[in-house]
């Protein structure tokens, strides 16, 4: 008997949200294992700061090298097929790392296998996942399956160290691996599914084809904006309302590595260690619930009003970080900073992953987003470098800071002025401007 889940009548979309975010649960290792491991290696190798840094970032240039391949794979395999490839790089990587000893080891393992294996099976093959399975649901889909990032940070980091302390370092990487060929690997390979058109289903569940809130004027969906007629990659690539999410999402990635890559070393040196693996687990946590606060408030309230929000709150968080260090007193402004980061970032993870398909629609999803992630990433990959150096140079990581709070300002203008863009064929047919009403005016356009 065919189970309902599977059936024309039924919605396997809830089933992907629960292997996307036990798959959050163990890709969130691999994110901030870089960082948590550092110290180990200062101790054991004493490697530079900034050229082991290096290894993140030929990682995430990889990562944004591959990603126009990856785009056009997705759309011709499906993501089923990128996800398993991917993270069969991925746990190579993770073994690989377990036993370096070297430093061109570290930036093989790390910078080299686990870049291809976020590139191929990360972040653009799950969420293209989601954009299939929710269109009218998408924020609450996101949020729900991308909190496993921030739960697992809850308990893995501090997990991780605890970790790290008792069985050390190597062995640790081992039950990383183990953990990412679960979830990563043998979950999806059982479970997934491509799209809701592979079992006969419709995004967002049957309901969604009797009565659309968001058609309705109903009270959930009335504010919320979503594209009338879907982009091509070509047509999006001209609009500047994508480079300016381009932009958006660049300056509040380089801020974001920095923290993941350099938090623990940063509050080591300030005499914070013994809160270290604390204050990472109460960030991970305020990531989480900004993930699922604006999970909810997203099907109220315009995305891009609570991306400039989260953009003006992770300022604040940078200010407060860059005064932690010289009151070693009050351990109090290191969580505060961690909630206002946490929560930012949360909001900014979910944002990032309604905006474009909100914008430009789902159909070429995989093949916008891997023309601009080259772009996104390999800028954003100099950060953790960058960041390293000038910890080399000047013996603190309080510029690096400063450099990070005016990234979120400057996030925070591009952010504002990113309106929705006017599809071509609205432009020249005036009378369709009503469904675009969040766009700029089509007189001023064609001005």
């Amino acid at each position: 008997m065919t189970l309902k889940v599977l059936s024309k009548d039924g919605f396997y979309g809830w089933v992907i949200l629960a292997v996307v975010f036990f798959f959050y649960i163990a890709m969130v290792l691999m994110m901030v294992s870089f960082g948590v491991f550092l110290p180990s290696w200062i101790e054991e190798f004493n490697w530079s700061v900034g050229w082991m840094s290096g290894a993140q970032q030929l990682c995430m240039i990889l990562s944004g090298l591959a990603a126009p391949m990856v785009g056009r794979y997705i759309m011709k395999r499906g993501t089923k097929r990128a996800i398993l490839l991917g993270n069969i790089l991925n746990v190579a990587g993770l073994v690989f790392l377990a036993y370096h000893k070297e430093m061109w080891q570290l930036y093989l393992g790390y910078g080299v296998l686990i870049g291809l294996g976020l590139a191929v099976g990360g972040m653009l093959a799950i969420m293209t996942v989601i954009n299939n399975w929710f269109v009218m649901k998408r924020s609450i889909a996101l949020a729900v399956s991308m909190s496993g990032m921030g739960l697992s940070g809850i308990v893995m980091t501090p997990t991780l160290l605890k970790l790290i302390d008792t069985i050390g370092w190597r062995d640790t990487y081992l039950i990383i691996a183990a953990i990412t060929l679960l979830f990563c690997f043998i979950v999806p390979a059982i479970f997934l599914k491509n799209k809701p058109e592979d079992l006969g289903q419709v995004p967002d569940g049957p309901a969604s084809t009797k009565s659309s809130a968001a058609e309705s004027g109903g009270p959930v969906y009335k504010n919320l904006y979503k594209t009338p007629v879907e982009f091509t990659a070509r047509e999006a690539m001209r609009t500047p309302a994508l480079w300016l999410l381009v932009c958006y999402i660049i300056l509040q990635f380089l801020a974001m590595q920095v923290i993941i890559t350099h938090q623990v070393n940063f509050l080591t040196e300030i005499g914070f260690e013994k809160i270290a693996g604390l204050a990472v687990g109460v960030f991970s946590g305020a990531m989480a619930a900004g993930q699922l606060g604006i999970g909810f408030l997203g099907l109220r309230f315009k995305m891009q009003t609570l991306a400039a929000i989260s953009m003006g709150i992770g300022a604040v968080g940078f200010a407060l970080l860059l005064i932690a260090e010289h009151y070693p007193e009050f351990p109090s402004i290191v969580f505060t900073y961690c909630v206002l980061l946490g929560i930012a970032f949360g909001i900014q993870a979910i944002a990032m992953g309604n905006l474009m398909p909100d914008y430009f629609g789902r159909t070429e999803f995989p093949k916008i987003m891997g023309y601009t992630m080259p772009i996104t990433t390999l800028v954003a990959s100099f950060s953790p470098t960058i960041a390293g150096i000038i910890h080399d140079i000047t013996g603190a990581y309080t510029l690096a800071f400063q450099l990070c709070f005016c990234c979120m300002i400057l996030g925070l203008l591009c952010i504002i002025f990113a309106k929705p863009p006017v599809h071509p064929s609205l432009r020249d047919n005036p009378g369709l401007e009503a469904l675009n009403p969040d766009a700029h005016p089509v007189s001023q356009i064609k001005s």
